[in-house]
């Protein structure tokens, strides 16, 4: 099917469907594309497009919208321009030249297009007026300066780092004190508004995206009091234990969580890779994990209590009963208290340690109601978290960190050494893994990695290790350990960093997620997958095999795309000379078609087919200038790593706990104002159903459709307009990045 892009102003990579079905439905795509079948590309069709490219640009741009609202100019210009044009269409599609059918069909496109432009006369001249309730309202609550309507603040708070747009909030919000935000939710409510909490907008789920067009967003930015670390009793845990603990506000930076607890030797142990720009908040929300969730867990592990502000109930504090200030293990019972402001508790949630992770699994996220828990794992959905308290660990007094190169040409011994670790290095309190991750071939790619063994090729993949212990002794063992564990293993190269600030350049390609972008179109649709360690190879050898076929899928669609433009190619002379050509390129295409039917062990060397047609269907029609130059604009419109058409899947399995965190699904590059496209959605789907297959649970399902999307409705109700990412239709074909983790049950004692 073609991807028609007539809509001027479209900068995206997001087609007129896509566009045309997001402004005014599917119906009035079919009807436009039945009329575009029938005619001779004309005025009327110009005139067309260019309103609704109009009306699709003054949604996405903030700018040129504020222009309308403040120069009645303007937008007197701009409505007559849009009237007359639309006079127009109307006026040629009553001369009855084309039939009644298809007069019709134009006649009901000129009074839906001129519904939707009386729509948005009427939203720009109210909007003064709307913005000034607004303020009146909300100013009284946080002060006017901190209820924001500018364009900057609108066009910085309509994405997180999905980079998925669907609709511009109508202002932000930006509360300095707790208790100012259970007022604002009720304030929004009586405007009739959807109110959106936002962190850092660290996301990858699209937690902080609006999804209506009558979303506000509440900005956490100013929430950022730290607390000063408190040691308190627990009389569960035995006289005289005292345990640090850490309150901090919801949007509180989590590595200025982190560098508070390090000035007192102590760990907070959320640390996921967006530590240098998410909150406490998102984290909680999100229930987020970190390398260092091997030995302490997940968000919910660490947690004592936090607040949340719900719909019609004020601000709750949520606390955990009887903390054991260790890991959450499958035989435990884990109970929270949900409290109201003036003490009293309302309710409890009794949850099994196996309703929050399956047993063996240390990343789950699956179960997102837990009995009904406010806030984790909700993603934002149903109150605001502003603040939390977290259990503080000691720090180990030493640590080492190793990074393992694996060569050769799969990744059998990568896995059989990962499980043997895993096996090796249980926790009873002596050396200890704390933090482990793994990176696969395209990924080392993609980050440039510069490799330390001395080795012509480049490693198959590469294993990050922090392990600590509580002296020197027990470090220096535990690595005499690993070396010899790895002696049988040839293809296994084993690095030692000297000193921490080797230790941190090792891991700072942990944090490179953004190469990925380098190597795409920077946009990723997130999916974890429970990936049970000796299962690795296995998973790797289905992502290979996934990636040379969605690679020879590219080029075959290069080659056909090609062929079509063939027969109905014009040069600018000699059209009789260029015809005389065209068999032989057939027969050249037709070539490469069947050698792209041999499914080779590396996809890549289907590279040099590709590239080989393109030289030769250059050379054959040199001095057609018009015909090369579209021939070779195609190939790179297909081919090149920034396309919106590349369908290449980028593997990453990347390890950091063990036997399973499973695995990023993360489709780089449509434009983000509309859902995973279909080939995206195939990826999405397959890979967790590859791990189904062995029994294994795919723990964070929105980016498949599995899970649903809602906002949180200030009134208590979900927003009417929610949408599950894979009911929205297809952007051209993009890349995929699939990162995954892997957990380890290590049972620390704290």
């Amino acid at each position: 099917m073609k991807n028609y892009r007539e809509i001027p102003y479209n900068f995206t990579s997001a087609d007129d469907k896509l566009i045309i079905n997001l402004l005014f439905g599917a119906g009035v795509w079919e009807d436009l594309e039945e009329l575009r079948s029938q005619r001779i590309t004309g005025r009327s069709a110009r005139l067309v497009m260019r309103l609704m490219g109009d009306l699709f640009i003054l949604r996405r741009n903030p700018f040129l919208f504020q222009e309308l609202i403040d120069s009645p100019l303007r937008r007197r210009k701009f409505i007559k321009t849009a009237t007359e044009d639309l006079d127009i269409i109307e006026k040629s599609a009553k001369v009855g030249r084309v039939g009644m059918d298809r007069s019709s069909k134009v006649i009901n496109l000129v009074k839906i297009c001129r519904a939707r432009l009386s729509e948005l006369k009427k939203e720009i001249v109210g909007a003064p007026a709307a913005r000034a309730r607004m303020q009146k309202k909300l100013g009284a609550i946080v002060g006017k300066e901190n209820v924001r309507f500018d364009p900057f603040t609108l066009i910085s708070h309509a994405t997180d780092a999905t980079d998925w747009r669907l609709f511009l909030p109508l202002a932000v919000l930006r509360p300095s004190h707790e208790t100012q935000v259970p007022m604002m939710m009720q304030a929004v409510a009586e405007l009739g508004l959807q109110i959106i909490p936002r962190g850092g907008g660290t996301g990858l789920t699209g937690g902080a995206v609006p999804v209506t067009s009558s979303c506000v967003i509440l900005n956490s930015e100013r929430l950022t009091r730290i607390h000063d670390i408190a040691y308190r009793d627990f009389p569960h845990l035995g006289e005289g234990v005292r345990v640090p603990v850490l309150k901090v506000e919801a949007g509180v930076v989590t590595a200025d969580a982190i560098a508070c607890a390090a000035r007192h030797n102590l760990v907070f142990a959320t640390d996921p890779t967006s530590a240098w720009a998410s909150t406490i908040g998102g984290n909680i929300a999100e229930n987020a994990g970190g390398k260092t969730a091997v030995l302490w867990g997940t968000a919910i592990d660490n947690i004592l209590a936090y607040t949340i502000a719900m719909p019609g109930r004020g601000l709750l504090t949520v606390r955990r009963v009887e903390h054991p200030m260790r890991k959450i293990l499958p035989g435990d019972t884990v109970r929270f208290q949900v409290v109201e402001e003036r003490g009293r508790v309302i309710r409890e949630v009794e949850l099994a340690g196996t309703e929050i992770r399956k047993k063996g699994l240390w990343k789950d996220i699956t179960n997102k109601a837990l009995k009904g828990l406010p806030g984790f794992q909700k993603e934002g959905t149903d109150g605001v978290i502003t603040s939390g308290e977290f259990v503080l660990h000691q720090a180990y007094e030493k640590k080492i960190t190793f990074c393992l190169e694996f060569y050769g040409q799969d990744m059998d011994e990568a896995s059989r050494v990962i499980v043997k670790i895993s096996e090796e290095f249980v926790n009873e309190g002596k050396e200890a893994l704390m933090a482990l991750e793994h990176f696969d071939e395209e990924y080392i790619g993609a980050i440039k990695y510069k490799f330390k063994a001395a080795r012509s090729e480049r490693p198959k993949a590469v294993l990050l290790i922090d392990m600590v212990g509580h002296n020197s002794a027990q470090v220096l063992g535990g690595k005499q350990r690993l070396e010899k564990l790895l002696e049988p293993y040839k293809n296994t190269e084993l690095f030692t960093a000297q000193d921490a600030d080797e230790a941190a350049r090792f891991w700072r390609d942990r944090k490179r997620l953004g190469a990925i972008s380098a190597r795409t179109n920077a946009f990723k649709l997130n999916e974890d997958i429970v990936l049970p360690l000796p299962a690795l190879a296995e998973f790797a050898r289905f992502v290979d095999e996934y990636n040379r076929n969605e690679d020879i899928y590219n080029k075959d669609l290069f080659v056909r795309r090609t062929i079509e433009y063939l027969k109905t190619a014009e040069p600018i002379e000699d059209p009789d000379w260029l015809e005389a050509k065209m068999p032989k390129a057939n027969e050249l295409c037709s070539e490469t078609l069947e050698n792209l039917r041999l499914r080779r062990e590396d996809g890549r060397r289907h590279e040099g087919h590709i590239r080989k047609l393109l030289d030769d269907l250059l050379e054959l029609f040199s001095g057609y200038s018009r015909v090369s130059s579209i021939i070779e604009a195609m190939y790179h419109e297909v081919r090149s790593p920034h396309s919106r058409l590349d369908r290449r899947v980028v593997a990453e399995i990347a390890p950091e706990e063990f036997p399973g965190r499973g695995l990023f699904v993360a489709p780089a590059a449509h434009d983000p104002a509309h859902g995973p496209p279909q080939r995206v959605e195939m990826a999405a789907n397959g890979a967790p159903h590859k791990t189904r297959r062995s029994g294994h649970r795919n723990p964070h399902s929105v980016a498949s459709g599995t899970g649903s999307r809602s906002r949180t409705s200030p009134s208590g109700a979900n927003s009417n307009s929610l949408r599950r990412w894979a009911n929205l239709r297809s952007a051209p074909p993009v890349p995929i990045v699939w990162r995954s983790r892997m957990t380890r049950d290590s049972r620390s004692t704290g």
